[in-house]
């Protein structure tokens, strides 16, 4: 009995060493590389030591490597062979961590739309504590300047971590998180909301005008002019508020709003300043 106890110990030294020096000499299983398949415009790849250069097809990140977009830059990225992230203009996003398990990627700001497919690894996009994690799903994620974040699923289930009372999002959902935490979840809409209350009369003797409307929350709303914006970001309830000078004669003015996903809606009408005219006030109406 003992010299088969002595036999089996001896067998399992000899695999435990087996398995050690196939460990040391060959390693673990290497993860699927994060690489950068296309580039559009300009693109700048910054290392973990913060060295800047121009990315190009064929990059390999790992992880603290940042990617930059220029409002004019796009890169498609894959991992696991089918999945894709694209890294749409004016956007930067920092490599998290890229394992046999999947990628997780922070969002800075910007847009990536990504494809994950089964067997291939999750995707994990995270910004300020709040994740979205696929493994199985088609399905886009914007950060606005004002640090709101949407996203909506076009395919499969995503998992939400940080976010109260949510753990999930279905086909067809826009999840809506405003710069002060507050959620909303909806159906993804045709448009974007855009409604804007003008001045009861068009004609003021006022030097500036107060501009006031609704979209969503966390969109970055612009009034004015080509060369004379005021940009603002819309509260958790989606109202803004902007006010705008206005110079002698009729001008006209824009009201344009672009939400964290990029989408974009504009109104647009003409203002007379007549020094002369009595004064008009704005009422809002919804």
């Amino acid at each position: 009995m003992r010299d088969a106890v002595k036999t089996l110990l001896a067998l399992l030294l000899v695999l435990l060493a087996g398995w050690i020096g196939y460990r040391l000499l060959f390693g673990p299983e290497p993860a699927d590389p994060l690489l950068v398949q296309s580039v559009q415009g300009d693109v700048v790849h910054i290392t973990a030591g913060g060295s800047r250069s121009e990315a190009r097809p064929g990059l390999a990140l790992s992880p603290s490597e940042h990617l930059e977009t220029s409002e004019n830059g796009r890169a498609d990225v894959s991992f696991g062979g089918s999945n894709t992230i694209v890294v749409h203009p004016g956007s930067t996003v920092r490599v998290l961590g890229v394992t046999r398990e999947g990628v997780r990627m922070e969002l800075d700001g910007g847009r990536v739309t990504a494809t994950v497919r089964p067997g291939r690894g999750s995707l994990g996009i995270v910004n300020r504590g709040r994740e979205l994690v696929a493994q199985d799903a088609d399905f886009a994620v914007g950060v606005g300047k004002g640090g709101a974040l949407a996203t909506e699923i076009e395919r499969g289930t995503v998992v939400v971590r940080g976010v109260p009372d949510l753990d999930r999002l279905d086909p067809g959902q826009r999840l809506s998180l405003a710069p002060d935490g507050s959620a909303r979840l909806a159906p993804v809409p045709e448009s974007l909301l855009l409604q804007v209350a003008w001045p009861d009369q068009t004609r003021t003797r006022e030097a500036e005008v107060t501009v006031r409307g609704r979209t969503d929350p966390g969109a970055e709303v612009r009034v004015g002019s080509p060369g004379r914006w005021m940009t603002v970001i819309a509260a958790s309830d989606g109202t803004f508020e902007a006010t705008i000078p206005l110079s002698e004669g009729t001008h006209p003015v824009e009201v344009v709003a672009v939400d964290p996903l990029g989408r974009t809606q504009r109104v647009e009408t003409s203002l007379t300043r007549d020094s002369k005219a009595p004064p008009s006030t704005i009422e809002v109406r919804y």
